[in-house]
């Protein structure tokens, strides 16, 4: 991977890390041998798209998106790296949330959409063992706020949230999923995806 030092849209000088994208298929005879991390690697931005992240990063110039996206790409590529490995650790996933918002100027809620999204889906489309759930963070967004918020709270949006704010939420997923949080965000998101494209 190459590096890149330039002040980019006006986050703060730093290094960045050029992701490492596989785009050639020509390895064996088959032409399939780079086609399971290519569509690893896809899940990101499709994943940042239905997660609507940039809603929250409305204003903001291309060039600002387009270095938070390379971060965003990075952070997850180093956290599914340790999902496979077995090594995954809830205190990595919320380093990597609060590097990303720090390099980038983005907020902690803005940074841990897509991160928390990706694990949650990639863990259980590949079916890793409980101890790894139950490591990972619920994806937060208007849904879970206005129903596990208190006070205050109810009234964050993503750009506002700050770590504190993220760590008070996650708590309580934590309790009400039993020490698996996701849980209630499948109970709430997803089983309400499901029954809308059904009709029912």
């Amino acid at each position: 991977m190459g590096t890149d030092t330039k002040q980019r849209a006006g986050i703060p000088q730093q290094t960045f890390i050029r992701p490492k994208i596989y785009m050639s298929a020509n390895a064996n005879s088959h032409g399939m041998s780079n086609i399971p991390e290519i569509v690893r690697q896809v899940l990101i931005p499709m994943f940042s798209k239905e997660s609507q992240v940039g809603r929250s990063l409305k204003g903001k110039s291309k060039k600002f998106k387009q270095a938070f996206n390379r971060a965003l790409f990075n952070a997850i590529g180093k956290l599914r790296k340790k999902v496979d490995r077995g090594t995954l650790k809830n205190e990595d996933i919320r380093r990597e949330i609060k590097e990303l918002a720090k390099k980038t100027g983005t907020s902690v809620g803005q940074s841990q959409k897509v991160i928390n999204v990706y694990l949650k889906y990639y863990c259980i489309l590949t079916n890793k063992p409980i101890k790894i759930f139950r490591e990972l963070d619920c994806p937060i967004d208007s849904a879970i706020i206005s129903k596990f918020g208190k006070g205050k709270e109810k009234m964050i949006r993503l750009k506002n949230m700050d770590f504190k704010s993220y760590l008070e939420l996650q708590n309580r997923l934590e309790k009400e999923g039993n020490g698996i949080r996701l849980k209630p965000d499948i109970e709430i998101y997803d089983k309400k995806r499901i029954k809308e494209f059904l009709g029912q």
